[in-house]
C-alpha cells in the first residue's frame, strides 16, 4: 500500500510505503532455496537427455554450490574442468566448493589455474584472496585483493576483503579507507 501524507518526522507530501505481508496471495510459498532445488531437477533431467550440455552441467554446479551440496558441485565443475580446454570458471567455482568444505589448499590450487587461464579474472583472484586469508596469509589476500580492484575499481567486495585482511594485520589506516569505498560503493 503506498500513500501520501506526512512520515513520522512531519515530512509531508513523501510517499511512504508500507506493506502487509502476512495472508498475501501474492507470495509463493517457495522459498530460493525451493527455487535452486527445483532448477537443480530440471537441469538434471535436461542432463540426462543431453549429457554433453557442458553450460546446463554448469548450471547445476552452481546450483549445488549455492544450496551447500559442495561434493555434487565439485563433480559437475570437475566434468567441464577435464574437458581439453578447461572452464577457468569451472575452476573457480569449485575453488568455493573446496572452500565450502574446508579444503583451502585445494581451492587455492583451483582458483591458481583459473588465473593462469585468465590472469584478469577479478573473482578467482578475490576468491584465491580470500583462501589466503582463510589460511592466515594476508599479505598474499591484499595482492590478490588488490589485483581484482585494480581490474574492477568499482569491485566493493574485494574492498571489503582487503580491508579485512588490513585490520587483522593491524594496518586500521588502510582498512578504514577500504570501508569507507565500501560506503562510498554501496551508496551508505
Amino acid at each position: 500500500m503506498v500513500f501520501s501524507g506526512s512520515d513520522s518526522n512531519g515530512d509531508n507530501g513523501r510517499n511512504i510505503i508500507t506493506y502487509q505481508w502476512r495472508n498475501d496471495p501474492d507470495l509463493s510459498s517457495k522459498s530460493d532455496m525451493d527455487y535452486i532445488h527445483d532448477l537443480i531437477q530440471s537441469l538434471t533431467d535436461h542432463i540426462y537427455s543431453n549429457p554433453k550440455d557442458y553450460e546446463a552441467i554448469f548450471f547445476r554446479g552452481n546450483g549445488y554450490l549455492d544450496s551447500q551440496q559442495y561434493d555434487l558441485g565439485i563433480a559437475d565443475y570437475s566434468v567441464l574442468i577435464d574437458l581439453p580446454n578447461p572452464d577457468e570458471r569451472a575452476l573457480n567455482n569449485r575453488s568455493l566448493c573446496w572452500r565450502g568444505l574446508g579444503e583451502f589448499q585445494r581451492g587455492l590450487e583451483d582458483s591458481s589455474a583459473a588465473i593462469n587461464i585468465d590472469p584478469d579474472y577479478r573473482d578467482a583472484l578475490n576468491n584465491r584472496g580470500m583462501l589466503y586469508a582463510d589460511i592466515g596469509e594476508h599479505r598474499k589476500a591484499v595482492i590478490d585483493f588488490t589485483r581484482a580492484i585494480e581490474i574492477d575499481p568499482d569491485y566493493w567486495y574485494a574492498y571489503n576483503n582487503r580491508a579485512h585482511s588490513y585490520l587483522i594485520m593491524g594496518n586500521k589506516s588502510d582498512a578504514f579507507q577500504d570501508y569507507e569505498k565500501v560506503r562510498e560503493l554501496l551508496g551508505h
